[in-house]
């Protein structure tokens, strides 16, 4: 936070300065402002012009001084730093960590850029391009490059042929032959030709050539054939491939090192006390795992052919089951087109103890704290069981405003169990992911006290699995789910200026739950990114229709309880587009749609939906949206209520985010949502769905800035409201009511968000 500081201090100084980045430059120095391409003929496809030119502009070296808002700020911060001796203090930092030294047109090499580039369009097919390259003057001492580009005609494959000879490895690849990526038609691309080789290295593999590389593979052009057309010759170097890279190569015997740890100088790899279990040999010296676990996560067998894919569904699966640091593999050559297999798996501790202290806030001036300890055991029943203990508690107080909001304190605790397989009665159940599938039992305690109003206790109970169909997509599926809720109102609750009854429920929310999410990205870098996030949740559907429930006519009720009936569904899309490598566009919609029916009036709170927050409308306060357009702060009773839930939702956020410096960025965002209630309850007048929702909608727009410490995401936000439902219709947008100058209007409208984390 000081670096930040100093940083924000010397941009605002050094932008607000009149000092020039090129006034201290002396002689013929000009400061290199970057470079301009233009091609000058039509040869080129348009599109691929567009490409080209944005490539080759990419190429030159070096690059120009870094800009920020349009100014290059850190060679500004070096020029006023100015030559010191010193390796510390304020201007030796602001010189050697912030400043960035002026990037020179003495620096620009043309002739080797000219190469460079040339040589990038000879491998996009352009074998004829030719490119010139001059400074120009730009001002008293600045230039900037500027290239100019004769494409030529762009050369495209003819015909492909695959030269055959008499070896059997060449016999698979032509098999293969019409998966080839090399299209006659196609413009050749010397990067199309290396993902062919890789492409046919990989199908090798998945067939048992373990020795096989893209290296051995030759892939000739002849372009003599005139006419702007190649064709391409794909053969073997035959010279350099050796013996066993021609054989299909069979797994032979299988070994796990269960327990491998480093002792002295070396590794304990004795086998003579292996238990074999089907295929496979386990060395457990330690005894820690059953032999047996193993079992679900080999995919490789005594005789089978030696597969790529096999191999790396086995590494996956060990390294998912959870519970080993690291999982290494190493084939050996036993003759005979034979592999041994060793696995040499080194657990985790087996017993960890953790402590996690956190803070949190509200955009309504509420802060809190939360704490947690939790005890885990990774190999609970010598089955890479994981147990986890966990119990947790804290606080959330409102420190200013108006009308404070009572202190809510919350203590917890949480017990689960976690096999690395599914748990199925009767039945044996098995995935062809390369993810384990966990079965999870869990137990749940958690207590609530709004200080002086209610307590609220629940206990729950719940069965599932959890499993990846892939690197993209995960389910989530929970057959068994119990929750019982008791809440208390405590005496002399009545006398305080809050309305808390749509808080208070009693009884019990039991049935299934399913979630599937997809995310297209994954660690990758993507133009584009595409998150979904799917929730359906079930209570009472089963039971309350067999028992004939109905809330007013005939309410059920289970050991003695009332339980709530009701169909939920949750679906929440993302969209992330990368502008460039520090700017990106976010956008997000959600809906919330929750149907209380047979023995329910309305949703559990603890199951409805809210909005408002630093996460949610950051121009509204937290939780206190809607529903509908009902207005709890002009409510004619003078009561306010702890919280505004609904039975459903409807939300958009957009949001532009910025890279401003290194861990530095900011973002602008706008949002529209609100809740609503399924049937009209006369707490909340004008608070029931309709099919005129979309005039309710609340909107917001704000700014802020991030700061991006890796493990931490330090978020601030300003926002406002730009449309309150709760005014009469053609009221709503109250652009015209923005007064930045008014303090009574800011104390109204401003809402500060600090948040960690992006809120989407």
């Amino acid at each position: 936070m000081r670096n930040a500081l100093i940083i924000l201090l010397s941009v605002l100084a050094i932008a607000t300065s009149s000092c020039s980045n090129c006034r201290k430059l002396v002689g013929n120095d000009r400061l290199f402002k970057g470079s301009k391409v233009e091609i000058i003929d039509d040869e080129a496809p348009k599109k691929e012009k567009k490409v080209l030119t944005k490539d080759l502009a990419g190429l030159v070296r070096p690059r120009p001084n870094t800009k920020t808002m349009g100014m290059r700020l850190r060679l500004r911060a070096y020029m006023i730093a100015g030559e010191t001796k010193k390796k510390k203090g304020i201007r030796a930092w602001l010189r050697n960590k912030v400043g960035e030294p002026p990037v020179l047109t003495g620096d620009v090499r043309l002739p080797r850029n000219l190469e460079l580039m040339e040589n990038h369009l000879a491998n996009r097919g352009f074998f004829n391009a030719k490119v010139s390259g001059t400074m120009v003057p730009s001002g008293k001492k600045k230039a900037y490059a500027r290239f100019v580009v004769k494409t030529g005609r762009q050369y495209t494959i003819n015909e492909v042929y695959f030269r055959k000879d008499s070896s059997e490895v060449w016999a698979d690849i032509d098999s293969n032959f019409n998966q080839t990526l090399l299209r006659a038609g196609e413009p050749y691309n010397l990067d199309v030709i290396k993902a062919e080789r890789v492409r046919i290295d990989r199908m090798l593999k998945e067939i048992g050539y373990y020795y096989f590389r893209p290296e051995y593979i030759m892939v000739i052009a002849d372009s003599s054939i005139g006419n702007h057309k190649v064709n391409m010759y794909v053969r073997l170097k035959h010279r350099e491939i050796p013996d066993e890279a021609y054989k299909k190569y069979h797994i032979n015997d299988i070994y796990i090192f269960a327990d491998y740890r480093l002792r002295g100088e070396g590794a304990d790899t004795s086998t003579s006390d292996a238990v074999k279990v089907d295929d496979y040999s386990v060395i457990d010296h330690r005894k820690t795992f059953k032999p047996e676990i193993f079992d679900r996560a080999m995919i490789f067998e005594h005789g089978d052919l030696y597969s790529m894919d096999d191999q790396n569904t086995s590494l996956s699966r060990l390294v998912n089951m959870g519970t080993f640091k690291f999982v290494q593999n190493r084939f050996e050559n036993k003759g005979d087109s034979l592999l041994d297999v060793y696995y040499y798996l080194t657990p985790y501790p087996k017993k960890s103890l953790r402590f996690e202290v956190g803070a949190n806030t509200q955009n309504d001036n509420r802060a809190g704290s939360k704490g947690s300890i939790s005890w885990k055991h990774r190999n609970t029943f010598r089955g890479a069981e994981e147990f986890l203990f966990k119990i947790n508690g804290g606080f959330e107080a409102q420190y200013s405003g108006p009308v404070r909001q009572p202190t809510i304190y919350s203590f917890g605790s949480e017990a689960s169990l976690a096999f690395p397989r599914f748990v199925v009665p009767f039945i044996d159940v098995t995935t062809p992911s390369r993810y384990m599938p966990r079965s999870i039992i869990k137990l749940k305690y958690n207590y609530e006290a709004s200080a002086r109003l209610l307590n609220i206790t629940s206990y729950s109970a719940s069965y599932g699995y959890d499993w990846k169909e892939g690197p993209h997509k995960q389910h989530q599926f929970y057959p068994f789910n119990f929750t019982y809720v008791r809440t208390d109102t405590l005496q002399g609750a009545e006398n305080f200026n809050f309305v808390f009854s749509n808080l208070v429920f009693n009884g019990i929310i039991i049935g299934p739950t399913y979630e599937f999410t997809y995310n297209s990205s994954m660690g990758r870098s993507l133009k584009h990114t595409l998150f979904f996030s799917g929730r359906v949740d079930l209570s009472g559907n089963i039971l309350g229709i067999a028992q004939k429930a109905d809330y007013s006519t005939n309410p059920q009720a289970l050991f003695g309880a009332t339980y709530a009936q009701y169909v939920k569904l949750q679906p929440d899309f993302r969209h992330y587009y990368r502008i460039s490598n520090t700017a990106s566009f976010a956008s997000r919609v959600m809906l919330g749609i929750g149907i209380p029916y047979g023995n329910s009036h309305a949703m559990p709170n603890i199951k409805q939906f809210w909005a408002g927050g630093n996460s949610d409308l950051r121009g509204f306060p937290s939780r206190l949206v809607g529903p509908g357009t009902f207005n709890e702060y002009d409510s004619s009773s003078g009561r306010r209520f702890i919280q505004n839930l609904g039975d459903l939702k409807f939300e958009c956020n957009f949001e532009l985010r910025k890279t401003i410096y290194k861990f530095l960025g900011a973002g602008i965002f706008a949002e529209a949502g609100n809740i609503w209630l399924y049937r009209h309850d006369p707490q909340f007048p004008g608070g029931t769905f309709s099919s005129q929702f979309y005039r309710e909608l609340a909107a917001d727009v704000g700014a802020g800035l991030r700061f991006d410490f890796k493990i931490l995401l330090l978020r601030f936000d300003m926002g406002m409201p730009v449309r309150k439902p709760w005014l009469p219709d053609g009221d709503r947008w109250v652009f015209d009511e923005v007064r930045f100058a008014d303090p009574a209007w800011k104390k109204k409208n401003l809402i500060f968000n600090i948040a960690i984390g992006y809120p989407f």
